[in-house]
Order: structure tokens, then sequence, then C-alpha cells
């Protein structure tokens, strides 16, 4: 990615000129492909057709395009979920978090889930270019929850949202144990509504997931990320108690969001 200037050194500046010269100025924005662990290794093909998680990646989409019409409610939080913008994944954790999170309110923590994320999209690359897979809409000839997605190609495999909604979950787990619960469930139901949207099979949220983890395991013995994260810890241990975090809604409530009552018939137990 060519910039004229780096986004974390501009992130950092903004952040001095703030008077907020505790976040560390990282000497990378994200760890490059090349140093992480090969997802091609690790993370099987998509399923084929005829294979018995083909047939539960479709039972999945048909539970959740229900959820369109059955749960308007849930609809709309599936199109917000589809705009990656910083401040939008920022304001969608925040509930669950328990505070803002926000460059001015907590800065060390918005750096430290920048360079979070960032690693993880570079994670999941090679698997992407590697597997075209039809999206649901594509394969099904059906029309996507929002028209402009119409516009995605056939780099379904795996799910770019899920997995950067599953490394910010993680990487907030993290600094703020207490809302871990909370905070987890709001990256599940974020990878859930990409069902919801009929952008993605439940297969490419679940290997999204797998490369998150992935990720994130290897971002905790980076040197530059646990420096923001460790100011992370810091910055939310000088911040006053926030109030106990809010809760998901109630997933029995959503099919697209109860991973207790999804089978694989794959392998007959929960993914």
């Amino acid at each position: 990615m060519k910039t004229k200037r780096p986004l974390l050194a501009a992130a950092a500046a903004l952040l001095v000129a703030a008077g907020c010269s505790s976040v560390p100025a990282p000497s990378r924005e994200w760890i490059p492909k090349d140093e992480l662990p090969n997802p091609l290794l690790y993370v099987p093909p998509p399923p084929a057709e005829g294979s018995a998680t083909k047939a539960w990646d479709r039972a999945r989409h048909e539970e959740a395009k229900a959820l369109r019409t059955a749960d308007p409610a849930r609809a709309e939080l599936a199109a917000r979920d589809a705009v990656f913008t910083w401040e939008n994944l920022f304001e969608s954790f925040s509930p669950a978090y328990g505070r803002a999170i926000s460059d001015a309110e907590t800065p060390a923590l918005c750096a430290a889930l920048r360079f979070g994320i960032n690693t993880t999209r570079r994670a999941y690359r090679d698997l992407k270019r590697t597997y075209p897979r039809a999206r649901p809409f594509a394969e099904l000839g059906e029309p996507p929850l929002r028209p402009e997605d119409t516009k995605l190609g056939a780099d379904s495999y795996p799910s770019g949202h899920a997995a950067t909604a599953w490394a910010a979950a993680l990487i907030l787990s993290e600094v703020r144990p207490a809302a871990a619960e909370a905070v987890l469930a709001r990256g599940f139901e974020a990878g859930e509504s990409r069902l919801v949207c009929g952008v993605h099979w439940a297969s490419d949220v679940e290997r999204g997931r797998l490369v998150a983890g992935v990720a994130v395991a290897r971002l905790n013995v980076d040197p530059d990320f646990r420096a923001l994260l460790d100011a992370a810890l810091r910055e939310e241990a000088a911040l006053p108690a926030p109030p106990a975090p809010a809760t998901s809604a109630d997933p029995a409530a959503d099919p697209a969001a109860d991973p207790a009552t999804e089978t694989n018939p794959a392998t007959g137990a929960n993914p």
C-alpha cells in the first residue's frame, strides 16, 4: 500500500499535537505478510460442491436471509456492520466495551486496534487470492441485503469483515477483561452480519475468525504491537471505572448469531 503519509505516523502526530505523547510511535504500521504464519498451510480450501459443509453453508444462508424480513432491526445492524471505517468500528464496539472508544478518549487503544487490524488484513490476503469463491448472492442469483454489494467480486473466502471484527474483539478483551464476554459477543455478531447481508457463507466467516486468532497470537509477540498494547493497558487503568458493559442481544432470538444451535454436518459438532 502506497501512501503519501504513513497512517500510524499521521495518527501519532495528531495524538502528540493533542498532548497524548504517551502513545508509542511504532517502527511500522503492521506486521508484514511474510512474517505471519502462512494461512495456506493451516486453513483448508473452501468446502467442495456436494459436501456436507457446503450443504450447511446453504442452510445457514437461508436462516440468515430470513432475518431480513423477520427481524428488521437485525437487518439494519448487518447493514451498519458492512460499512468499514475506523470510526464505525470503534463506535460499534463501544457499548460492549463499556466506554467510548475514540482517538480523543482512548488514543492508545485505537492505535493498538489499527496496528492489529492492519496486520489481520494481511494475514488473509493469500487465501482470497488463492481460492476464488462466488458470494452467496452471485452463486444463487438473488439480491444481497445492500444493493451496492453486487459490486463485490468472487473473493468470498474468507470473510475479511469477520476477521477484522474478531481481531478487534480479541484485542479489546485483552485490554479490558471485565468486558470480554460482551466484546466477544459483539465481534461474533459482526461476523454473522455478513450472512444476513448475503455476501458470505458461514464457512467464510468461520475461517476469517480462525485467521484472526492466529494473527492476534502473532501480534502478541511483536515488540511494536506489545508497546501499543501496554500503552492501552496503562491508559485503561488510568481512566475512571466504566459501568458494567452492555450485553449483546439474546442469541437465542437470532439464528444468525447463535453458535450453540449451529451444527456442522461435516463434523456433527458445533463449529
